[in-house]
C-alpha cells in the first residue's frame, strides 16, 4: 500500500546536513494520504578510504519514538519535515525520500579515513571507494577507534588484504585526547537515544 506520493511502510527519508551528515527515518506507518509515521533509525560505516566514508541506513535499529509528518513535494523527491521536541535544544530535519542503499560522507579532519590516512598514507592515497578500492567491513560495521571487528584492504590491483580495525585505527596510538573526544561522543549517543525514546 502506497500514499499519494508513492511512499510506503518501510521506505527510507534521508536529511543531508551541510556537514555530510546523514540523518535516517523510516516509515513504520501510512496516516492517510498525506501523512506517515517515522522513526529515527540509526547508520553505521561499512567502507572508507583516505577521504570518504561509505554509510549505511540501519532500518532495524529504530529508535522507539515515532513521529507523525506531513509529507510534501510531489512523487519525483517527496520530503518530510521532522521536528525534535522535547529535547536540550529545538531542532528539525527535512529529509527527502531516497532510494540508494550507500551514502558517502566526506571526513578530511576527523573519523575513520582521517586517522587512517594519517597512519598508513602510502596505502590510503591507493585507495578510492567510488571505483571499488578501501577498507570494507567484514563481519559488522565500524563504529569506534578500538572496535576488534574484522576488515578487508581492497586495493585498485584487486588484492585483499584482511586485518583487525583496531590495529589498522592504531588504537594503541590513540592519543588520551582522541580517547576522551571518543568516549564523549558515546556518551551523547546514548543520551540521545534516551531522549528520543521518552
Amino acid at each position: 500500500m502506497k500514499n499519494r506520493y508513492g511512499v510506503k511502510v518501510g521506505d527510507i527519508f534521508c536529511d543531508k546536513r551541510c556537514t555530510n551528515a546523514y540523518f535516517f527515518y523510516k516509515v513504520v506507518a501510512l496516516r492517510g494520504e498525506t501523512q506517515v509515521a517515522v522513526r529515527r533509525i540509526d547508520k553505521k560505516c561499512v567502507a572508507f578510504d583516505g577521504y570518504y566514508k561509505c554509510i549505511v541506513p540501519l532500518p532495524d535499529a529504530e529508535v522507539a519514538r515515532v513521529y507523525i509528518c506531513k509529507v510534501r513535494g510531489d512523487q519525483d523527491k517527496p520530503y518530510i519535515v521532522v521536528r525534535h521536541s522535547p529535547s536540550p535544544f529545538f531542532w528539525t530535519h527535512c529529509a527527502a525520500l531516497e532510494r540508494e542503499k550507500t551514502f558517502m560522507e566526506l571526513h578530511e579532519k576527523d573519523g575513520f579515513p582521517f586517522y587512517f590516512r594519517d597512519y598508513f598514507p602510502e596505502i590510503a592515497e591507493q585507495l578510492d571507494l567510488k571505483t571499488g578500492s578501501g577498507v570494507y567491513a567484514v563481519d559488522k560495521p565500524f563504529q569506534w577507534l578500538d572496535d576488534d571487528c574484522r576488515a578487508v584492504v581492497r586495493y585498485p590491483d584487486g588484492r585483499e588484504v584482511e586485518t583487525v580495525f583496531r590495529e589498522l585505527m592504531r588504537s594503541d596510538k590513540i592519543t588520551q585526547q582522541v580517547r576522551a573526544s571518543e568516549a564523549i561522543m558515546r556518551k551523547i549517543s546514548e543520551e540521545l537515544d534516551c531522549l528520543e525514546r521518552q
